[in-house]
């Protein structure tokens, strides 16, 4: 019988186990919506879970609907999340990012 802690491959992504950790908005970007040193420490604390899902992260600066959200579409932000990225990696983890534009009450 299948369990939960059994591992799975997911479309070629292999995982530990089939639990994952759903997204949650944090509102704890840095400076420029970077993620930050306590955004790795975060994720990376649960990378036990088989899939980490991260926070909603916008692709471009008009999909931002909220302040101190992170996003994706500058290279000091893609830098960033790579370091969150690594820390995850380094616990065995696997994370995926969930893309999110706020559409009409996107602002920059």
């Amino acid at each position: 019988m299948t369990t939960a802690f059994d591992p799975i491959d997911l479309a070629g992504t292999q995982l530990a186990n089939r639990i994952a950790l759903a997204p949650m908005t944090r509102s704890r970007a840095g400076e420029g919506g970077t993620a930050t040193e306590l955004t790795a420490t975060y994720y990376a604390q649960r990378a036990s879970a088989g899939l980490v899902i991260t926070e909603g992260i916008q692709p471009s600066v008009v999909g931002q609907g909220y302040p101190t959200t992170p996003g994706l579409h500058s290279a000091e932000q893609v830098a960033s999340w790579r370091k969150v990225t690594d820390a995850v990696h380094a616990e065995g983890g696997r994370i995926f990012a969930q893309i999110t534009h706020a559409g009409r009450i996107g602002h920059p």
